[in-house]
């Protein structure tokens, strides 16, 4: 598999990147770290990264024509389905490329390299890049930087439910490569301001607890009064998976007249099978549902609330 896809990356002069809407940290980074790696690794390439909406850490979105992106080997990157793609001309490529963790409902790509096992896509382009195929190739302290960040990300500091031994030898090839400091990622990462602690605050005190499920739900007037965008709100749902009272927890934003939703949960409190019953999808812990009205985000939490009170459910401690 890793060969066939050198072997495209030879045969194109025109590689375009692309990425998920709403792009997160193992999404973002991973886009940087293959465009930086292409980049350094086949200077006769015209590669573009390619996307509409920005990561709030650090961010990137090239221009292409429709034409270009005709004519170029697409690879898209963290995106389950080709519903999430952020810019739909991704399907318009000559050939496409899916490289993904998410479980493989929608094999849009010609090609998939899918791995739902793994943590993270940035732990998938870690196993390409180290891997004997691609082993005459540079690997800058850039793209290692990229990478473990994109891992750090997406196991929220390597303590998700499928972060597993290939996560740590992943990390490990990146520190010895690059000599990381895992303590300047995490603070990049990690680190808030002031103002944005004391909204933390505010957010933490919507918590609605119902049992062994916990929610918070910010309208469009309580994220104005924060003074914040609904997709940085609600990426701070990690801010109630320490709560050991709840089995499942969920983040729900007010876009436009309908709900936006993170969802996560303990392990063995299965999720997405219940998400995709609202066109939703992603892990069996971490997962998300868009554009609901508010009868549907009602009915989804009545289920995510019944989820969380199985006890049968849950793994052997």
């Amino acid at each position: 598999m890793y060969k066939k896809l050198l072997d495209k990356i030879k045969e194109y002069d025109k590689i375009t990147i692309f990425r998920h809407v709403r792009p997160d940290g193992d999404c973002m980074f991973s886009a940087l770290a293959l465009y930086s790696f292409l980049k350094d690794n086949f200077k006769d390439k015209k590669v573009k990264l390619l996307g509409v909406e920005k990561y709030d850490l650090i961010s990137r979105n090239d221009k292409a024509s429709d034409n270009f992106i005709k004519d170029s080997l697409t690879i898209v990157l963290d995106s389950a389905s080709k519903e999430r793609i952020d810019d739909s001309r991704a399907l318009n490529g000559k050939y496409i490329v899916k490289i993904d963790h998410h479980p493989p409902f929608d094999n849009y790509g010609d090609m998939n390299i899918v791995y739902p096992e793994a943590s993270s896509t940035c732990q998938i382009l870690t196993e390409i890049i180290f891997s004997k195929t691609f082993s005459k190739y540079d690997i800058s302290n850039k793209v290692c930087e990229y990478l473990y960040s994109g891992i750090v990300t997406d196991t929220l500091n390597f303590r998700t439910s499928n972060t597993s031994a290939e996560t740590h030898i992943a990390a490990q090839k990146l520190m010895n490569k690059a000599n990381i400091n895992a303590s300047d990622v995490y603070d990049y990462i990690n680190n808030k301001s002031y103002d944005y602690f004391k909204r933390l605050n505010i957010i933490r005190n919507c918590l609605i607890v119902d049992g062994k499920f916990g929610y918070i739900k910010l309208d469009r007037k309580q994220l104005n009064k924060l003074s914040m965008d609904p997709i940085d709100a609600k990426n701070n749902i990690d801010e109630i998976g320490n709560i050991s009272d709840l089995n499942v927890w969920a983040f729900a934003v007010e876009i436009n007249s309908h709900w936006d939703v993170s969802i996560r949960s303990k392990n063995g409190f299965i999720i997405n099978d219940l998400a995709r019953k609202f066109n939703g999808g992603g892990h069996q812990n971490a997962c998300g549902v868009k554009q609901l009205t508010s009868s549907e985000l009602d009915k989804m939490f009545v289920g995510l609330k019944k989820i969380a009170s199985i006890t049968k459910n849950r793994k052997c401690q």
